[in-house]
């Protein structure tokens, strides 16, 4: 990492999936978090090793057993300081990176970039779910079993205009659809309670009637006022394909995000055979990563 960091600035960018600055400030942030003290028996492995495993585990998603050969670090070792840095780099950047707007000016903000860049107006917020694959977690029965045919746990995000994060809610079980995820999640709650601080309605671009400021989703969320979804395919006029065209440009900004996070952190496109409250970990901590290169 030394050599890379001296002689190849680009090749430790694509190990680490973070630039050397960007590498030593998360490492000054979360080593006190991650430092063991020495004892009469072992000496302490340094925090900036630790990270960097990690941080290539997250990249590749390799076995801890291979990763044991290019750290020289027990893969016994590695299973267990792993979900330690996740938590870590969690509890230090996820109220910095991961956040929703807290005024109605910052929804408006949110709101002008989906219409200037995905010409979809009033929409606040693009959202989706995935599934991120586990293996079946021991005497659960079906319960993390999802329509697609394997294990998974569901992370639920809303993404802005420009693919960033900005609400997940990670740890669901896959048998639960995007919408019942949704429906139990606080987000909905706070929506329905009027605490998220949502414009007030104003008429769109070029018309005179108020409409709300809302969400986009696909077919599997319900309609209301502040979500949006597409009509129907059958018996469509002209208008009603362009608004679902114009919908689906705005919806699928969370896909992509969903897109970019998979091909940063390879980790999620495989099996995990980990249990699923490291599995949470391990998901949330590439969301926040996401955001902090």
């Amino acid at each position: 990492m030394k050599e890379l960091h001296a002689e190849d600035v680009s090749a430790f960018t694509n190990f680490m999936r973070l630039e050397p600055p960007a590498f030593l400030e998360l490492l000054t942030r979360i080593a006190q978090r991650i430092t063991k003290q020495d004892t009469n028996y072992r000496k302490a492995l340094e925090p900036g090793l630790k990270l960097a495993i990690t941080l290539r585990f997250l990249a590749t998603g390799n076995s801890y057993k291979s990763l044991q050969y290019g750290f020289r670090v027990a893969h016994n070792t590695i299973s267990v300081f792993v979900p330690q840095v996740c938590q870590a780099i969690i509890e230090e950047l996820s109220d910095e990176v991961l956040m929703c707007p807290d005024t109605a000016e910052g929804w408006k903000q949110v709101a002008h970039h989906f219409y200037n860049r995905w010409n979809f107006p009033h929409c606040v917020g693009a959202i989706d779910g995935k599934h991120v694959a586990i293996k079946k977690p021991g005497k659960s029965g079906s319960v993390f079993y999802n329509c697609k045919g394997f294990f998974s746990i569901v992370l639920l995000a809303i993404v802005d205009a420009h693919y960033k994060f900005m609400y997940v809610d990670i740890g669901k079980t896959g048998s639960g659809s995007d919408a019942d995820v949704f429906n139990k999640s606080p987000i909905k709650a706070a929506i329905e309670a009027g605490k998220l601080n949502l414009p007030e309605a104003d008429p769109l671009p070029h018309d005179d009637q108020p409409l709300e400021y809302f969400l986009v989703g696909d077919d599997a969320f319900a309609l209301r006022t502040w979500l949006m979804k597409p009509l129907p395919l059958r018996n469509m006029t002209h208008k009603q394909r362009v608004y679902n065209y114009r919908l689906s440009r705005a919806r699928r900004v969370v896909e992509n995000a969903f897109g970019l996070l998979a091909a940063r952190f390879r980790c999620l496109l495989i099996t995990l055979p980990l249990t699923p409250d490291k599995v949470i970990k391990i998901t949330h901590a590439c969301c926040v990563l996401h955001h902090f290169l």
